[in-house]
């Protein structure tokens, strides 16, 4: 059972959070949900899969909900006052790790928030975006503007689902394609819940994020 605590988004807004954390942490990782029209919250159980293994690895995981999502205070919007939380998850984060290197991964909806917020933080160990939503869809996300627009400066990893009904993979490798030090891995069968997938998920980011712990 992790930790409960309230963290505190940049603006101030109040989010409820967990932090799992071994005695030692090797580094963190921080957690963003998929939007909540998908049953995106900080317990998803694709995210509870990653905090197991990335706890088992060594990793303190914080997961967080977005504004306006359940204890969180404020108002869910489309992806852009959240990077705001993100970014509060991060600090709060690296107050509790002493020091140790932070990495930020996300979900859809979340991936994007991720994207953004990592361009915002140029000393994260990286970024993982998982099925990001790299387009717009109005009252949902504003998705991504092109990479050729942000300025990012850490690692970034693509997940993507082979059959996707609702993430165009494809999209996504074209979205990433102009970003330096990024990389991409499509999983072969897998749709954007990656039923039946979890460990095959669970291996590719335990395995991208560790070789880029110090």
């Amino acid at each position: 059972m992790g930790s409960r605590l309230t963290v505190s988004g940049r603006d101030g807004t109040a989010l409820e959070a967990e932090l799992d954390a071994p005695e030692e942490a090797c580094a963190a990782l921080v957690l963003c949900h998929p939007h909540p029209r998908m049953g995106g919250t900080m317990n998803a159980p694709l995210l509870l899969a990653l905090r197991d293994r990335m706890t088992a690895e060594g990793w303190a995981v914080l997961r967080f909900n977005f504004r306006g999502i359940g204890a969180s205070d404020g108002r869910a919007g489309t992806g852009i006052d959240e990077v705001a939380d993100a970014l509060g998850a991060i600090d709060a984060v690296r107050d509790r790790v002493d020091g140790r290197p932070v990495a930020l991964a996300g979900w859809s909806f979340g991936a994007a928030v991720a994207v953004r917020a990592a361009e915002a933080d140029d000393s994260l160990l990286g970024c993982v975006g998982i099925a990001p939503a790299v387009t717009p869809t109005p009252d949902v996300t504003a998705g991504l503007p092109p990479a050729t627009d942000l300025d990012l400066g850490v690692p970034l990893l693509f997940v993507c689902a082979e059959r996707d009904q609702v993430v165009d993979p494809g999209a996504c490798r074209r979205w990433i394609e102009p970003v330096q030090a990024a990389d991409v891995v499509e999983l072969r069968g897998a749709n954007h819940f990656f039923w039946g997938r979890y460990d095959d998920l669970c291996d590719v980011v335990a395995q991208w994020l560790g070789e880029r712990v110090p």
